[in-house]
This record gives structure tokens, sequence and C-alpha cells, in this order.
């Protein structure tokens, strides 16, 4: 039997880079494999991973990417199906950017890791917990549901917020020792974000139509009706 296996991100953003894992692909009571290939999309062509096992792409479009995956070992191949969401950068709405990282870190780039050349995935990370956050302190939309980033009119009312949360979501990934260099950081940037989310005031739309209907004081959590 051939077993495909699958290592995907669950979002990523267009043109970002981003790595389609299948090295954890495994067979029982079959010859060893002979080819692996991969196909991004349907629309594209298969390419040959069989050393690697992976392959590193980058998206150009948005929308939802069927992935095959082709296990060839001594007879006919088989081919496996996985799919991944591609959103634009203006759907994605990210609170904060590298280039507000290397503003702090000259080097955090040199740490993000194998099959990624940016940190979106980490800002990705940072914002859904300042909107889980937000949803802890029963601050919802119009209907009482968790609010989404688009909720946020002013994105640099909680920039600061974003950036040192990131760095710290990135340095506690780093961290393999208590006190080592990376956990110092962690703890720095942790405490910078708790200040910078404690001095925010955010302009929201709690009903979707693009206009804001109320403020949050969120040291207070206090809200100002429009």
């Amino acid at each position: 039997m051939i077993f495909g296996k699958f290592k995907l991100e669950k979002i990523v953003q267009v043109d970002d880079k981003t790595r389609i894992d299948c090295t954890s692909l495994f067979t029982v009571d079959e010859a060893s494999v002979s080819l692996v290939r991969i196909k991004p999309e349907a629309s594209d062509s298969f390419y040959t991973v069989t050393s690697n096992k992976y392959l590193d792409w980058q998206y150009l479009t948005e929308g939802e990417k069927i992935i095959s995956l082709e296990i060839t070992t001594d007879g006919a191949p088989e081919v496996f199906t996985n799919t991944l969401t591609i959103i634009s950068n203006s759907d994605d709405r990210l609170f904060s950017s590298d280039g507000d990282l290397i503003t702090h870190e000259d080097d955090i780039l040199n740490y993000v890791r194998s099959g990624r050349d940016s940190y979106l995935d980490k800002h990705r990370v940072a914002q859904e917990r300042m909107l889980t956050y937000l949803n802890d302190q029963r601050i919802w939309d119009i209907n009482g549901d968790k609010l989404g980033a688009a909720a946020l009119l002013n994105v640099d009312e909680v920039r600061d917020w974003s950036k040192f949360l990131t760095l710290k979501i990135i340095y506690g990934s780093l961290s393999n020792q208590v006190e080592d260099i990376f956990s110092v950081k962690q703890k720095l940037y942790g405490d910078l974000a708790s200040n910078a989310r404690k001095s925010a005031v955010l302009r929201l739309d709690l009903n979707g139509d693009g206009n804001q209907d109320t403020n949050v004081d969120v040291r207070s959590m206090r809200i100002y009706r429009r």
C-alpha cells in the first residue's frame, strides 16, 4: 500500500513562498518508491521531487488550489490530493509586516524557516490571537460573533501590538532552553506587546458596512458608540 501525506500551511498569501511538504509519505509491502511528483495546482504540470519529496512554490492568484501528489513504485502511479487556500493581501489584512520587524531586529529574516521567505504566517498567528483577545473581552459584531480583521478600520492603531506580538511568537519558536537569548527577547517583546495592547484605542466597524460604529479603549474595554 502507498500512503500519500501532506504538510501544508492552512492559508498562504498570493506571492508568498510556501512549501508543499510530502516527506511523510510511506509504503507498506511495496517495492521502493521510484518516482515522486507534485502538481501545485490543477492547471499546472507535475514536478519531479523524488529526492527531497517537497516542492517550494509561490502562487500568483488567489483561490482554492488542488495539489496532487503522484507516487510510483513498481506499478501504476497512485495520486493523492489536498487543498490549499490562497488569499490576497487585501483579504488577509495583516496588521503588521516584515518591514515592521526589521526596524527592531536587523537580522530577523535570517531565522525564517525553510520553505518560506517571509514571516507572513507569524503575522497571521498574531492577528488571530489579537482577534481572539477581543472576543474573550466580549467585543463582538452586531450579531454577537467574533470580529474579523476587516472590523478594525485603522490598522495603524494595532500595528505596534501586532509587530511586538509577532516578534514574541518568532522568538518563542526559536528558543530551546531557559534564559537563552531567544527566550530573553521573547519576554521583551511580550512585555512590549502587552503595553501596546493596553494603549490601543480601536475604531471598529461592527456591521460590515465599512463605516465606524464604535470606539474601544482596550485598556479599560470601554465602548464608545457613535
